[in-house]
């Protein structure tokens, strides 16, 4: 007979439970012919949580909690309470944690997704603690401008996880998918009801035509939201200043969805280098230009500042070399490095002098102090600053030296070595690992200090092939390991990389060369994305047009971003927005 049994059992429905909420206890013995029926002795807990206990069966009891009692946890220890009465008790205690806030769910992205990911049929929906729920397709619901034909043909629940498996198609150029759930609840009962959980769908969209056609521009998004492209090379026969290298610049309304002209720059340039600097002001350097008013172009070792208050550019420090292809980067100090970068005409030289802009709100007051020289001049390299490790890690690029006065007298090759700035001491050194050779490529800084190297051609010349093997350097520690492939090769300046979730870059665009001598070339619509969290490359959304050499704006504040102009034969006035809105 159960009521006989000297060892009793008991099992509790969760070991969360809320204020004035209930548990269940099953258990073997018949509490009910006690005086005092199942008493619950509690330990480790200031006040009792538990306002009264009710049988609901000889083996079935009801364990109603206080509602004054919100938070905290508590134990029961039942060895010694019933050991003066001859009944064992397994286990022997229970511990509980008072649970007031209901579970939350979460995009595992974050909140944002490429269409992509909607259309391979599943999505994954986290929970921040363990739920319970029955999973059924009528408890789900989906709203918003990209949900289109879409519906949930299926449902897997897990622990912590929710995955909705998808048929039908999403709205084309992407939106808002608000995912709805209804009655999921947690291990101790609550519950929000309706939990709607957004999701920005990521895709590429047309957008407007700028004002000019134009390559080898550059693009940056102001702290006010504004989106500037400026210089770049118009098309051919289209002269603009006198010349067909441009210092037109142009804003666009993300809102209006237009263009507007923008204060021309100082200078004429293409090929040029922009950073945005601490204060939110713009400083570009070098290219391939001219003064408005001159038309003649040559390399400039020029640099101006754009200020966004005002509307207006002033001329900055002149660097001590002229270059163009060069890379700059930004420093915690708010002063920005300049490196590398290749001469104008041929024969090709490339640059190896390394000069630091020490800047200043007034731009007049600029100066520009020379670091030294890299051990390989080069340009068409990438660079990027590791915060964490207080270096900047200089990679790859291409190598030319002159090697007598004719046009074709040089010698350019990619290089496999790593040069690294200290920012502490101002000091340049060599790495004692090695890239694979590499230019036109990027470089992306992850969370640990690391930096992941991707893309990229070996060669200009017939031996030329694109690089697929991803690497990843570890600045602390100057080691480099191999990573994933990317699924396509590929190099030039659309080429872009910018976070859409969590913790991923996309890249599109650009030129793969497919030939196995490597002088023909394939432009690609495809995209990929990398995941921090994953470490790996998967395939995309695509592109509206596969274009290269265009410039691109990185949109910070609400993710993704715009490729503009470049070239597909001809040079395009044509846009694409990647975004949500």
């Amino acid at each position: 007979m159960l009521g006989g049994d000297s060892v009793v059992k008991m099992e509790f429905s969760s070991n969360r439970v809320q204020p004035g909420g209930v548990l269940y206890v099953s258990t073997n013995h018949d509490f009910t012919t006690k005086a005092n029926g199942l008493r619950l002795p509690i330990s480790n807990s200031g006040m009792n949580p538990i306002s009264q206990v009710i049988p609901r069966s000889k083996f079935l009891y009801e364990i109603r909690m206080s509602p004054s009692v919100t938070t905290g946890k508590f134990t029961l220890n039942l060895k010694d309470y019933y050991l003066n009465e001859s009944l064992l008790v397994n286990p022997e205690s229970f511990e509980f944690e008072i649970d007031s806030n209901p579970p939350l769910l979460q995009l595992k992205t974050g909140n944002s997704i490429d269409i992509s990911e909607l259309q391979t049929g599943f999505l994954d929906i986290e929970a921040n603690e363990e739920i319970v729920w029955d999973g059924n397709i009528s408890q789900v619901n989906l709203s918003g401008n990209a949900k289109n034909t879409l519906v949930v043909s299926d449902i897997i629940v897990s622990q912590k996880n929710i995955r909705l498996l998808f048929a039908g198609n999403p709205n084309a150029n992407g939106g808002i998918l608000t995912i709805s759930f209804n009655g999921v609840k947690d291990k101790a009962s609550n519950t929000q009801g309706t939990i709607a959980v957004p999701v920005k769908v990521f895709a590429f969209k047309s957008g407007p035509n700028m004002n000019i056609a134009r390559r080898s521009c550059v693009g940056m998004e102001l702290n006010d939201g504004r989106k500037m492209v400026l210089g770049g090379r118009a098309k051919s026969g289209v002269l603009i200043n006198g010349n067909g290298t441009l210092s037109s610049a142009e804003y666009y309304n993300s809102v209006t969805k237009e263009f507007t002209f923008a204060p021309d720059m100082i200078y004429r340039r293409q090929e040029f280098a922009i950073v945005k600097l601490l204060d939110g002001r713009l400083l570009v350097s070098g290219g391939f230009g001219g003064k408005v008013g001159n038309p003649s172009n040559g390399s400039l070792n020029s640099t101006e500042i754009f200020d966004p208050i005002t509307n207006s550019w002033t001329e900055g420090p002149l660097l001590t070399t002229p270059r163009q292809l060069h890379k700059m980067t930004v420093l915690p100090n708010g002063d920005v490095l300049v490196v590398g970068g290749l001469s104008p005409f041929s024969p090709f030289q490339s640059v190896s002098m390394v000069e630091l802009i020490h800047v200043t709100a007034d731009p007049y007051s600029m100066t520009v102090e020379t670091i030294g020289n890299l051990v390989d001049s080069r340009g068409k390299q990438s660079q990027v600053v590791s915060v964490i490790a207080g270096k900047v890690i200089i990679t790859g690029g291409e190598r030319s030296d002159v090697t007598g006065p004719n046009p074709t007298d040089y010698y350019a090759r990619s290089i496999d070595s790593i040069e690294i700035y200290d920012i502490s001491t101002k000091t340049l050194s060599t790495s004692s690992t090695k890239v694979t050779k590499r230019f036109n490529h990027f470089t992306h800084a992850l969370s640990n200090g690391e930096v992941l190297i991707l893309g990229g051609i070996s060669s200009r010349f017939d031996d030329n092939q694109p690089i697929l093997r991803a690497q990843i350097y570890n600045p602390m520690t100057d080691t480099i390991r191999d990573h994933k492939n990317l699924l396509f090769g590929r190099e030039w300046g659309s080429s872009f990389m910018f976070p859409y979730g969590k913790d991923q870059i996309i890249i599109a665009g650009g030129l793969e060369y497919r030939t196995v001598n490597g002088n023909t070339y394939d432009t690609i619509l495809d995209t990929e994305s990398w995941s921090e969290s994953d470490h790996r490359f998967y395939l995309t959304g695509r592109s509206l047009n596969a274009r290269w050499d265009g410039c691109e704006i990185q949109y910070s504040s609400t993710g993704g971003g715009m490729i503009l102009g470049g070239r597909i034969g001809s040079i395009l006035a044509n846009t694409e927005e990647y975004s949500f809105e």
